[in-house]
Parts: C-alpha cells; sequence; structure tokens
C-alpha cells in the first residue's frame, strides 16, 4: 500500500509546480510523480496520465482543503474530494470557502468566519451528512 496520496493531475508540469509552490507554503510536502518524463516529451503527456501531484495520506485532506481554498480555478485540477470520517463519502468541503457554499446561509457563515479573526474547532463539513471535522482529527 503506497503511503502517497493524488490529490490533483496536471499536463504539463509548470502548472504543477505553481500549486506545489501554494502547498509546500502551508507546510504540506509534495511530490510530482512523472515529472520529468512530460518535461521530457510533452506530447507523452496523455499517455503517461499527466503529471501526477502526490502528498502524504497524513497531509491528504489539508492539502485538499488548501487546494479547494486557493483558486476556484484549481479545484478542476482536483481527482477526490476529501473522506468525510463520519459516513466514509469524499463529499467534505471547507467551512470557510465561499464557492463551494450550497446556499445563501453557507455562502454568509463563510463569509462571517473570513472576516472575524476567530476560528471554530471544525474546518471541514461533509455535504451529504453534515458532519464537522477538522483535519487533525
Amino acid at each position: 500500500m503506497s503511503k502517497f496520496r493524488t490529490v490533483a493531475v496536471f499536463a504539463y508540469p509548470a502548472e504543477a509546480v505553481v500549486v506545489k509552490g501554494k502547498l509546500e507554503s502551508e507546510n504540506v510536502q509534495v511530490y510530482l510523480k512523472d515529472e520529468f518524463s512530460v518535461a521530457a516529451d510533452p506530447f507523452a503527456t496523455n499517455a503517461i496520465g499527466g503529471v501526477k501531484m502526490q502528498v502524504y495520506k497524513e497531509d491528504f485532506i489539508k492539502a485538499m482543503g488548501i487546494i479547494e481554498q486557493s483558486n476556484p480555478e484549481l479545484v478542476k485540477y482536483r481527482v477526490e474530494y476529501a473522506k468525510c470520517p463520519n459516513c466514509g463519502k469524499r463529499e467534505a468541503r471547507e467551512i470557510r470557502d465561499i464557492e463551494t457554499a450550497r446556499n445563501f446561509k453557507e455562502k454568509m457563515k463563510a463569509v462571517l468566519l473570513n472576516i472575524l479573526p476567530f476560528s471554530t474547532s471544525h474546518n471541514f463539513e461533509c455535504k451529504n451528512c453534515q458532519t464537522k471535522f477538522d483535519v487533525n482529527e
């Protein structure tokens, strides 16, 4: 069993390096699988499956949250959502993220949490079962 999990797949290494820099600035170690193969032959990216961004299993939820929060444009590179510890489905989103809020109440809550300088004990919420949890749990 691998100790890494793929959080995103990119067509070109240059795209992956930008996201890698963001994750590493947040203390998440990143490994780019097939980076040099695609750099050597860019036309082989489809055959290889692109540049796979991988993180340690322990950092997976944190990395997904950072990718989701950083820029809505990055969401298209996601491979899977964070897994809910309660129901086991991969539908967890960060509570502070305005882009993934489903209704007006969630959007207002996200805006409030971004503006006020206090933090909640739970940073993620499952869209399926509404369980709230933190990345450190």
